[in-house]
């Protein structure tokens, strides 16, 4: 059995993937009926790589910060919307999980906040309560 060719063989693939959600529908960016559980776990993975990048941090308030700002514009666009759209899932969190357990909204945030500072890892960027950044 020969192995080798004369010529280099060529493949050509064309491929045509479609993304759907739970439940066999077609997803269109900025819709969806995900729960704020699902959001989150989706953006988990981005919202973990711009920490290790040191690009964001774990606010006190509960809210993830941009600290800085990539150079590359692509890069910064995107790490913006990741920021905003973590943002909205939590503050979202914070109003259901709120109304579960009788506090208010801003009592809750800040206790997330504290388990977000306590689960973060060494040299990702957090904010202590009393508003100062440090690196943990």
């Amino acid at each position: 059995m020969q192995l080798d060719t004369p010529e280099p063989l060529q493949v050509d693939i064309r491929m045509k993937v479609d993304v759907e959600q739970k439940g066999g529908t077609m997803a269109k960016s900025g819709e969806g009926n995900l729960s704020v559980a699902e959001e989150r776990r989706m953006l988990s993975h981005q919202v973990q790589i711009l920490k290790n990048d040191h690009r964001v941090g774990e606010a006190a308030d509960g809210t993830l910060i941009l600290k800085e700002l990539p150079q590359d514009q692509a890069y910064a666009d995107y790490a913006k919307t990741v920021v905003v759209k973590e943002n909205g899932a939590r503050a979202k969190m914070f109003e259901e999980k709120a109304k579960l357990e009788g506090k208010s909204e801003a009592d809750y945030a800040k206790e997330f906040a504290q388990r977000a500072r306590e689960s973060s890892y060494p040299g990702e960027w957090i904010q202590e309560e009393s508003g100062k950044w440090r690196k943990k």
